[in-house]
């Protein structure tokens, strides 16, 4: 018994020995790679040489569209690859998903970013890096024509008992109808725009609640519906923001300096507009006030 605790300690000392020695190569080789310029590339770097960035996205017109090939378009697709463009990086890649998964997805690695109309929200800052804000909007309610009730704000769904909301999954409006008093029984989580309408349609919902410019886009591709749109008079100005990882604070950084130039010399502008949206929104407001819970109305 004496010999094999011997020949114990021996082992554990020469274990010892071996990973201090192992851990000083290492620090040697590190070092020497430094002093020969060498660094691991950056994230933007990896993007480079790759070729392309994988953009999570969801079908939510305008804001992102997909056509029946599965072209990518859409303000916030558009608005990403130019500033990618500009960064090196030629091709977008786009991965879809539903919005309440977009999050999750780009955490477990599944894209690089998301541009998707993502609202910049104190609880999501916690959860994903932001850009500065990219793409601004009001809320809007969707009925069908010919609601007797008057509805123009959030606290006039609470009053009305008798009203089922539909609300994008994992969206703002959820939150915001919630604040406003709107029993969570009454809320009806809808997949996408086209699901939304059909519902109205149905009956399942009576009132669907989603992005002014959303909402504008329906109606025009459901025009003989008879749908009516409300402006929210109780909702904030939203910004969205192109959202990274936390991990990739950098490529974050990177993005929002191209970001800058493209607001600056036009660019910007130009793609907003051919969308519908007003691009002086998005100039009034910072990441920081929204993430801090600072919202416009």
């Amino acid at each position: 018994m004496r010999n094999m605790t011997y020949f114990s300690n021996k082992i554990k000392k020469y274990s010892f020995i071996l990973g201090i020695s192992f851990s000083f190569l290492y620090f040697i080789h590190s070092a020497d790679c430094q002093a020969n310029g060498e660094s691991r590339p950056t994230r933007l770097e990896k993007l480079q040489k790759r070729g392309y960035v994988r953009i999570g996205l969801s079908n939510e017109p305008p804001w992102t569209v997909i056509d029946a090939d599965g072209q990518v378009g859409g303000t916030g697709p558009d608005l990403t690859h130019a500033v990618f463009q500009r960064m090196g990086v030629s091709e977008l890649q786009g991965v879809l998903s539903t919005f309440g998964g977009l999050i999750p997805g780009l955490l477990a690695g599944r894209s690089d970013a998301i541009s998707s109309g993502l609202f910049i929200q104190p609880g999501r800052c916690q959860a994903v890096a932001f850009s500065e804000p990219d793409l601004c909007d009001r809320e809007a309610f969707l009925m069908k024509k010919g609601m007797p009730l008057a509805l123009k704000t959030y606290r006039d769904l609470a009053t009305n008992s008798s009203l089922h909301v539909g609300v994008p999954a994992g969206g703002t409006e959820e939150r915001e109808a919630l604040a406003a008093g709107v029993p969570a029984s009454r809320l009806v989580p809808v997949p996408d725009g086209p699901s939304g309408m059909i519902m109205l349609l149905a009956g399942r919902i009576q009132v669907y609640s989603l992005p002014a410019s959303s909402a504008q886009h329906l109606v025009d591709l459901w025009r003989g519906q008879n749908f009516s749109l409300v402006t929210v008079e109780d909702a904030p100005v939203m910004c969205a923001g192109t959202a990274f990882s936390p991990n990739a604070v950098d490529l974050r950084n990177a993005y929002d300096r191209v970001l800058a130039k493209l607001k600056a010399d036009g660019t910007y502008d130009r793609i907003l507009r051919a969308h519908g949206f007003d691009p002086s929104l998005a100039r009034g407001h910072t990441r920081e006030e929204f993430c801090r819970g600072k919202e416009s109305l």
